[in-house]
């Protein structure tokens, strides 16, 4: 018995471990291949989408006038005006974020180049030059010299011309090219190569610049005759796994060289597992063969003796063979006993009815099962059904804390069960941050449904108030007559919550008295935005928080989707990080938690959330970061440039005049005066002229044609055209407004 036992034991175990190992270790190896495929496609996306954005940003700027026309002028030093905006527009081109090292425009008519913020005469490029004139295709190419290595970007100008005046050339290094291109690789070599199998980059750099078109693997990737795929081969005497990827941007060759050996580490684990497992299997049921030989009598007596005291199972035959087939039939009775009771549980376990309302609620039922769980779960049926939603409406100036909200939903969904009794409660439950009860009634009419689900909601947002003290709104869906329009009524409920931006906190929403007829075009108040950012700017604290929420207000007034409520207040914040980008101060005030802005934004719910959020989260923070510039080096001749202004505003007054009286270049007074206020010369005193005339306007009696000239404008027309453009009226009509509003 003991050689028998362990016979049929130890042989399927073993067969079942052999197959297991082959059938998991060529699962595991696929696995890993397909993955490898997957990151090295994500990292050439990742080169591909830099390469495009830098060839986009290339083409725009070369293609600017400023560019086209310049090429074609002899410049000198005298033309300084000219090579600055020259000089701004490559230092915008060369975003270090996106690896640019070396921006260059040359005049291939006239012998000059501007590089690294530098201008010079001659290049001593004869020979590239006639190469360029000879060859006007763009695109990158590889280039591999004693002082570069990487790709560069060629850029006629203008480009589509017969005869060239100019060209632009953008690098790119094979550093930049190996962090985006490795970064998903935590082993194993990278390249790129080009459609004659050049090295154009290499992780290790030891191939970077060599032709490997010989090599074994590289003839074994062109006879697969696919443009991705992964093959295993022999690559630098190593047995290795080659994943590429041929692109259709520039038709370069990705290549991933993975070592066998890192890709089969997984293979020989679960071998080893497996080994180690059947060896133990079989041992036990070695000891357990030889024990149970032994005492397999006296247990098997006591069971056949147990089931002689309990009597013959009903149906059971009354012919018995043996002990074990006596013994078999008993527990089979006893398996089905216990198999009909868990079914009875299960269908009284509240959790399936859970399970059955959410996929009700989320449309995963057909119309044939709907009805059937119905039955099953005794739902009862009115005359009309809708769906009551309730959602927090903020947890701030609250005793709670996010990571209590969970709780708080289950506590308000048992206010709610309470206060809404069965069977008028359909069933009540949590989905995701919302509590749900789906209601029934026999209303006759719509409004008087909707009455009765009004003091409903109202009296479970009186309950939460008083034992929670926590602010809910409601989302009221329209009435339906049959169960299977819930998903619907639950979508419309969540729909009508949205309208909270423009309502508040402790509303009781019903979609049908919300949602307008005819949505209104998106309305976005440029004026006071803009004016926004000069009051944060001149450290106005109290008329920035005036304008937010009078901003709010105007976007607000507008009946429309709720949606585009969201875009006006990304637009808001848009043009803030706009503001904050042209002061150099982005990572300061960006980098201050890991969540998403606009991630943050579009998770508010109430009007009172996003002012909050606004004042706190950008405008407290930027008003901040400018008293931050103020206090530094720059400070000194930013105030002095704007007491001249404040000072001499009414005349004629230019940069360089203000440089000359503070003894500082015209140059470093401009970058100074940019980086400590965010504007240039000319848009601050642009900016204070136009918040004089608004003074003048609405505290004086002088004519507009008086303000205009003392303003230094050239006629009224002008003065009015620039003020209407700024205010969105004209001065005219500014001064009745402020006249009405005193």
């Amino acid at each position: 018995m003991i050689a028998f036992t362990i016979f049929i034991s130890a042989v399927p175990l073993l067969a079942l471990g052999m197959y297991a190992f082959f059938q998991s270790t060529s699962a595991v190896q696929t696995k890993v291949n397909e993955a490898n495929v997957f990151i090295l496609q994500q990292s050439q996306s990742r080169v591909e989408q830099i390469l495009k954005v830098i060839d986009q940003v290339s083409g725009r700027y070369a293609e600017t006038p400023l560019v086209t026309e310049d090429v074609k002028k002899e410049l000198r030093i005298e033309d300084f005006q000219e090579i600055d905006l020259l000089v701004k527009g490559l230092l915008g081109v060369q975003t270090y974020e996106l690896g640019v090292r070396d921006v260059e425009l040359h005049s291939l008519q006239h012998g000059w180049h501007i590089r690294n913020g530098g201008f010079y005469f001659g290049n001593n490029k004869s020979q590239e030059i006639n190469d360029l004139k000879g060859n006007y295709s763009v695109g990158w190419i590889p280039e591999t010299s004693s002082a570069f290595a990487g790709i560069r970007l060629v850029k006629m100008i203008p480009a589509n011309a017969a005869e060239p005046k100019g060209y632009m050339s953008v690098r790119m290094s094979s550093g930049e090219l190996v962090k985006l291109l490795a970064g998903g690789f935590a082993t194993g070599e990278t390249m790129i190569l080009d459609d004659k199998m050049n090295v154009i980059v290499h992780s290790g750099g030891k191939l970077t610049g060599q032709n490997i078109a010989s090599e074994g693997w590289i003839q074994d990737m062109q006879q697969a005759g696919r443009q991705q795929g992964y093959l295993n081969s022999v690559v630098l005497g190593e047995p290795s796994s080659v994943v590429y990827n041929q692109s259709r941007y520039n038709n370069w060759t990705y290549v991933s060289v993975i070592p066998l050996g890192e890709s089969t580490k997984e293979s020989a684990l679960i071998g080893w597992a497996t080994f180690t497992a059947c060896l133990a299997l079989v041992l036990i049921a070695a000891l357990l063969s030889y024990w149970g030989s032994r005492r397999m009598y006296f247990p098997l007596r006591r069971l056949l003796e147990f089931t002689v005291r309990t009597g013959k199972p009903s149906g059971a035959s009354g012919v018995v063979r043996d002990e074990f087939q006596r013994i078999s039939t008993h527990l089979a009775f006893l398996h089905q006993s216990n198999e009909l009771l868990e079914d009875r549980m299960k269908i009284q376990s509240v959790q399936l009815v859970d399970y059955f309302m959410l996929k009700l609620l989320q449309g995963e039922l057909l119309s044939g099962e709907l009805a059937e769980k119905m039955q099953q779960f005794q739902i009862p049926q009115w005359h009309k059904h809708a769906v009551l939603l309730m959602q927090i409406d903020t947890l701030d100036q609250t005793r709670y804390e996010a990571k209590e909200q969970d709780l708080l939903l289950f506590a308000i969904n048992n206010i709610a069960s309470e206060l809404i009794p069965p069977p008028q409660r359909i069933h009540a439950m949590p989905v995701g941050n919302y509590q749900v009860t789906l209601v029934g009634s026999d209303a006759d009419t719509h409004g008087e449904l909707l009455a009765e689900l009004s003091v409903l909601a109202e009296s479970v947002q009186k309950a939460v108030d008083e034992y929670l003290g926590l602010k809910i709104s409601a989302g009221i869906s329209r009435p339906y007559d049959e169960m299977y329009a819930t998903p619907q009524a639950f979508l419309e409920a969540k729909e009508a919550l949205q309208y909270r931006i423009r309502l508040g906190e402790k509303a009781i929403l019903h979609l049908d008295d919300l949602k307008p007829q005819q949505t209104a075009s998106h309305y976005y108040p440029h004026h006071l935005a803009s004016e926004l950012v000069h009051s944060i700017a001149f450290l106005d604290a109290v008329r920035a928080e005036e304008l937010l929420r009078k901003f709010i207000q105007e976007v607000l007034r507008v009946e429309t989707n709720p949606r585009l409520y969201r875009v006006s207040f990304a637009m808001l914040l848009t043009d803030l990080a706009r503001a904050v980008y042209e002061t150099g101060d982005t990572d300061e005030l960006f980098a201050r938690d890991q969540l998403n802005k606009y991630e943050q934004l579009f998770g508010l719910k109430t009007p009172q959330e996003i002012e909050a959020w606004f004042r706190t989260g950008m405008i407290e923070p930027m008003i901040a970061l400018a008293r931050k510039r103020h206090d530094s080096s720059g400070k000194r001749i930013s105030c002095s440039v704007r007491e001249l202004i404040h000072t001499y505003y009414d005349s004629d007054l230019t940069l360089e005049q203000c440089a000359a009286r503070l003894h500082y270049s015209t140059h470093y007074v401009r970058r100074m005066f940019r980086k400590e206020t965010g504007l240039s010369f000319s848009e601050y005193l642009a900016s204070y002229r136009h918040e004089k005339a608004k003074g003048w306007l609405s505290g004086t009696n002088m004519k507009i044609t008086e303000i205009a000239e003392r303003l230094q404008y050239t006629n009224a027309q002008n003065f009015i055209r620039q003020f209407r453009k700024l205010e969105g009226m004209t001065p005219g009509q500014y001064r009745e407004q402020k006249l009405a509003e005193m």
